[in-house]
């Protein structure tokens, strides 16, 4: 998704800021949001492959392979009607255990 890494940044900043954690180095903040885009990555990631009717997967899983991120989020749309509402489930689920 392309605007996901941005996102997910910030996402993650709030995060770390809503914990309480504000005098970080900015190297630990760095490294602790780089793990926790990775952990929101693997969840967003499972959900959708949950969601992805089984005889689509096939097709899926050749397009993680050649296609570009925008051939990955337009088919993952088409197949998953619900896909932001999914998304935005596992980042509340996420925020939820995190805090």
């Amino acid at each position: 998704m392309s605007n996901q890494p941005k996102d997910l940044n910030q996402f993650t900043a709030q995060l770390i800021s809503e914990k309480g954690l504000t005098n970080l180095e900015p190297e630990v903040r760095e490294q602790m949001q780089k793990d926790l885009v990775s952990r929101i990555e693997d969840r967003i990631n499972v959900a959708i492959l949950k969601a992805m009717p089984e005889e689509k997967r096939r097709g899926f899983e050749s397009l993680l392979d050649t296609g570009t991120q925008e051939d990955i989020q337009a088919y993952c749309q088409k197949e998953i009607p619900n896909l932001s509402e999914l998304v935005a489930a596992e980042l509340l689920a996420f925020r939820r255990t995190w805090l």
